[in-house]
């Protein structure tokens, strides 16, 4: 029969060890969420870049357009 104090320290060492993969478990999905956030800024810093462009493009309608090409083709001054 094994002795109460081991059996004390058995059950102890058991705790400690499922305490540490606890901990480790919490660490490893934390890691998991920052990365998770990370690549969802990088998304939607991709998606405001794009939708600036469209904006540029659309503010580059056809008369804008010619407008800004006639100024910078016929000089004003002569």
């Amino acid at each position: 029969m094994i002795p109460l104090k081991w059996k004390l320290y058995g059950i102890i060492a058991v705790a400690f060890v499922l305490g540490a993969l606890g901990i480790r478990a919490q660490w490893i999905a934390g890691a998991e969420m920052r990365m998770r956030v990370k690549v969802a800024e990088k998304r939607v810093k991709a998606i405001q870049e794009a939708q600036e462009v469209r904006n540029e493009v659309e503010a580059l309608d056809t008369d804008t357009l010619k407008q800004r090409a006639t100024r910078w083709v016929r000089n004003p001054d002569r």
